[in-house]
């Protein structure tokens, strides 16, 4: 994959995230044995990318180099630091790191957990020459999932995402909150563009094949800070833009056409005279107009992944939950390689489990019933307990005599002796006293008041 450059974002602050994160880098979270940050970059790793940027927080930067140290990758990492108290979004982070993207470049989330093949998104991106080509999953992955805590409704976010079904064009991106009850659709998008289909309950998988010159272009939208939501609908909507009148247009070179307005979106595409021939011979149904692209020169494009496949963004505690619930049944056909559930770097002493996932360094004592549970890095579990369908985060502890079901205990959280919890969340740090007993509660230190010691 020489052809492009792969950039993974993982310098998000996780603020969907706050019953388990805590001051853990969401990245880190732990997903069966190895950190969620994992996943992209093996699924790169598969499709033969062998260097990768990484997008870190500075103050993040060591943590995470560690803890991927302790991974089975063999990826060249390039961590690209960003300033941990400047308020960057993701096209921030983008603009941030100009210096370092020199080719038509790939963007990832470090949330997604996926075996979907990246070649047919990057194939529609080579044939089109498009600007932009993004991946889609269906939702619904969490759906059978019972969220442990109060009870409440779980209301995802969603997007309206019209798909012209002929070609897969994108039409517009909208998150559904920006509409009540009608949506207003342009005339221009149906005229002689076939037929559209807009969509509402498909998953924006956070993955971006783009031109170089994108990243030129955002340079100079110093007012655009993220890129989902501002970014993305400001490019597909310049996909209708028209070139300005004045240019200047060199017929003999590569260097293509350049206009006089210099904060023109066109200005940065190059249309050189073998852009125009591709576009003559382009496999594109030219049933729908006499010109395959309506004369636009901006072109992004919306790729569904098949629905045997996996994929989910663990960017909320349902969805971090409902992968790790479900990732024994489906370790095999996730990873691709033959990757053990239990690390080989885990101590695991019970002779009772069943589905269980243990992450590098937990210890699992003897004694012990484990079953159809994930316990992440450095997490003690002591001997008499009882642990089913759970979550023990990196360096919990759960003393002698718990009976643990269907709960989070969050990280560096601690269970004491003879506790019993059932459909709880335990968040990051807190302390779960001797003999508790707990049914359906969030337990978390932000609950507490501050003590301020004055001298």
């Amino acid at each position: 994959m020489t052809e492009f450059q792969a950039v993974v974002f993982a310098a998000g602050r996780g603020t969907r995230l706050p019953e388990v994160l805590g001051d853990a880098p969401k990245c880190l979270l732990p997903v069966g044995p190895y950190p969620l940050i994992w996943y992209p970059l093996n699924l790169l790793q598969q499709h033969n990318f062998s260097e990768v940027i990484v997008v870190v927080l500075e103050q993040e930067k060591l943590e995470i180099q560690s803890a991927l140290e302790n991974t089975p990758l063999k990826l060249r990492l390039d961590y690209a630091t960003i300033p941990s108290d400047g308020d960057f979004g993701t096209a921030d982070s983008l603009r941030y790191i100009y210096d370092k993207i020199k080719s038509d470049f790939l963007v990832v989330s470090c949330d997604l957990v996926s075996n979907v093949s990246l070649y047919p998104l990057i194939n529609k991106f080579r044939e089109h020459d498009a600007a932009l080509a993004m991946l889609l999953f269906p939702s619904g992955f969490e759906s059978d999932v019972v969220m442990p805590g109060p009870k409440s409704k779980h209301k995802p976010e969603r997007d309206l995402i019209g798909i012209h079904a002929a070609t897969q064009r994108l039409a517009f991106v909208s998150a559904a909150s920006d509409c009540e009850e009608t949506l207003n659709i342009q005339r221009h998008l149906l005229k002689n563009r076939g037929r559209l289909d807009v969509y509402s309950r498909l998953v924006d998988a956070h993955v971006y094949v783009l031109k170089k010159w994108i990243i030129d272009y955002l340079r100079r939208k110093e007012n655009i800070s993220t890129f989902k939501g501002e970014f993305l609908p400001h490019l597909i909507k310049k996909q209708h833009s028209k070139r300005p009148p004045k240019t200047v247009q060199d017929t003999t070179s590569e260097v293509g056409v350049v206009t006089k307005n210099e904060d023109h979106v066109l200005h940065y595409v190059g249309h050189t005279i073998l852009d125009q021939k591709i576009t003559q011979t382009s496999l594109f149904n030219q049933s729908l107009s006499q010109s395959p692209y309506h004369g636009d020169i901006v072109r992004c494009y919306g790729i569904q992944a098949p629905r045997d496949a996996i994929g989910v963004r663990v960017n909320n505690t349902l969805s971090f939950l409902a992968i790790n619930r479900k990732l024994a049944s489906i370790w095999n056909n996730l990873c691709g390689e033959k990757h053990p559930l239990i690390s080989p770097g885990a101590v695991v002493k019970s002779t009772q489990t069943k589905e269980i996932i243990a992450a590098d360094n937990a210890k699992l004592s003897e004694k012990t019933s484990l079953n159809f549970s994930v316990f992440g890095p450095n997490c003690i579990i002591s001997p008499k307990n009882i642990v089913a369908n759970s979550l023990i985060m990196s360096n919990a502890i759960v003393e002698e005599g718990c009976n643990i079901d269907n709960c989070i205990i969050g990280h560096r959280a601690q269970v004491k002796s003879g506790s019993v919890l059932k459909n709880c969340i335990i968040g990051p740090n807190y302390v779960v006293e001797e003999g508790t007993h707990s049914q359906a509660v969030h337990l978390s230190n932000a609950d507490q008041f501050m003590e301020i010691d004055i001298q």
